[in-house]
């Protein structure tokens, strides 16, 4: 027999609030495990104490971006409507339904007069990290990786342009160059910055995204949020913005140091993807004293049958030793890009293989990087159990992170323009994931020690039960049998 409903939904519900919200729900564990109250201090200097109208309180301004990250709400005018009619959300900003809600452009002119500018959203996210710190959320382990962000801008609406690029120096390596080259007898080289010209797309749209390329992915404007991830409960230790078209090794190291002074963290392990893999950032690991990972990266062989790892190299003599003759090719110079060549002109000719092995040139010749050392050391502490191991981890750490971003938080697209304001809204949205993750990890803690606390009294029920029984069962056969008529 169906049943059709057709009541008027006009009933009136007398019952508090608290009750509304139900036990399990995210925004109750938020509010009990993470303590806002630390907005009012930092955002005390952008009010005026005595002068003007009563401001909407900024922990609620806040709240409000929270909320619409935590659901994945695609706008603040979406987010504001919600709240209308949702208890969970006026529970969680303490507004009673009988109170107005905040219009949707609250939030977008207190940026623009007030935050804007400002660093308030970066020590929202730091004040997180630091509450997660106070839990006992991090470790001494760290990945980094990057993803790219849609600009809010049209990829056919752009300028091209030519402009100065000058190429970053690395006077270390110069002065070893140089220094190595006097060993030799040789001129010392005499380095220079190295300019170019470099063709350019930028966005009319949004001139501050980077146009970004790639073979088998998607080509448009972007931006880059390079993120650190924490290997023990995956919080999110750094989240920098930049154009869509630096590269992930440009800022890895400045970011390691930012965390190490900015947060104080102890940064002993790194995993990172193959992007990373340059003798800069493996440099940095041992002067920092980091077990850093860097995966494996295919470099290009050249059209030569026998390859360069085929040659022995003789550590003591600096040479290497040809695979099929055993011709040594001595230690004969260094170029200006930090290469020592190994090369033998008259051993070479008359050589049979000399097809396969020179291709198109006379003779062979190796090039061995200056610091290749460093680059044996770091392939060791890859393929080493603790390096293999660590790697593992990013794939369950920072890719995770980026995968729950753009699941579950809206973060496949900037509905921003600009560096600034889509570094200030990446801040927010990083602290509301952490927030997320500080709560359900702390609730599930509680959780467990719950149910082991009544597990506990649980067998010592049984225990003192069994007790019992025995204790009846002993005195039962210690006192003797009566007989009745």
């Amino acid at each position: 027999m169906i049943t059709i409903n057709k009541n008027i939904q006009s009933e009136i519900i007398f019952m508090p609030m608290e009750e509304m919200v139900p036990e399990d729900s995210l925004f109750r564990k938020i509010d009990k495990y993470i303590d806002f109250t630390f907005i009012y201090e930092e955002v005390k200097d952008l009010y005026s104490e005595n002068n003007g109208r009563p401001s909407i309180d900024p922990v609620i301004l806040f709240k409000l971006v929270f909320i619409q990250a935590l659901d994945g709400i695609k706008s603040m005018r979406k987010t504001c409507e919600k709240i209308k009619v949702d208890a969970e959300y006026r529970w969680f900003l303490g507004i009673p339904f009988g109170q107005d809600t905040p219009h949707f452009s609250t939030f977008s002119k207190n940026y623009e007069r007030r935050f804007r500018g400002t660093d308030i959203f970066e020590k929202i996210f730091i004040n997180i990290i630091e509450q997660a710190q106070k839990y006992n959320m991090l470790n001494d382990e760290f990945f980094m990786d990057s993803t790219h962000r849609k600009a809010n801008a049209n990829k056919n609406k752009y300028e091209d342009m030519i402009v100065e690029q000058v190429k970053k120096r690395q006077h270390d390596l110069e002065e070893e160059i140089n220094e190595e080259r006097k060993k030799l007898g040789k001129k010392t080289f005499k380095f220079e910055d190295k300019k170019e010209d470099k063709h350019i797309k930028v966005s009319t749209t949004d001139p501050e995204s980077g146009y970004y390329h790639r073979d088998n992915k998607e080509k448009g404007f972007m931006y880059l949020e390079h993120r650190t991830v924490n290997g023990k409960c995956n919080i999110i230790t750094d989240a920098y913005v930049t154009k869509g078209n630096i590269h992930d090794s440009v800022v890895c190291t400045d970011r390691l140091e930012y965390q190490k002074n900015k947060l104080n963290l102890e940064i002993n392990k790194v995993g990172l993807d193959s992007g990373y893999d340059t003798l800069s950032i493996k440099k940095y690991f041992e002067e920092e004293n980091i077990f850093g990972v860097i995966q494996y990266r295919r470099y290009g062989q050249g059209q030569t049958k026998i390859r360069k790892y085929e040659f022995e190299y003789n550590q003591e003599k600096d040479c290497y030793i040809c695979p099929e003759t055993g011709v040594i090719l001595p230690y004969r110079n260094i170029d200006k890009n930090g290469y020592k060549l190994y090369y033998d002109k008259e051993q070479c000719k008359g050589c049979s293989n000399i097809g396969d092995c020179c291709s198109k040139t006379k003779f062979r010749t190796i090039r061995r990087p200056i610091n290749e050392d460093i680059n044996e050391r770091a392939r060791l502490r890859r393929l080493s159990p603790e390096g293999k191991e660590l790697f593992k981890k990013r794939k369950t750490t920072v890719e995770r992170s980026f995968g729950d971003s753009k699941q579950n938080h809206g973060y496949r697209y900037t509905l921003y323009k600009g560096v600034e304001k889509n570094q200030a809204y990446t801040h927010l949205i990083c602290a509301a994931q952490n927030i997320k993750n500080i709560a359900i990890k702390r609730s599930n803690i509680e959780r467990n020690k719950q149910n082991t606390s009544n597990l506990s009294n649980i067998l010592e029920k049984i225990l003192y039960f069994l007790k019992n029984i025995k204790n009846i069962i002993k005195n039962k056969k210690d006192k003797p049998l009566v007989f009745s008529n």
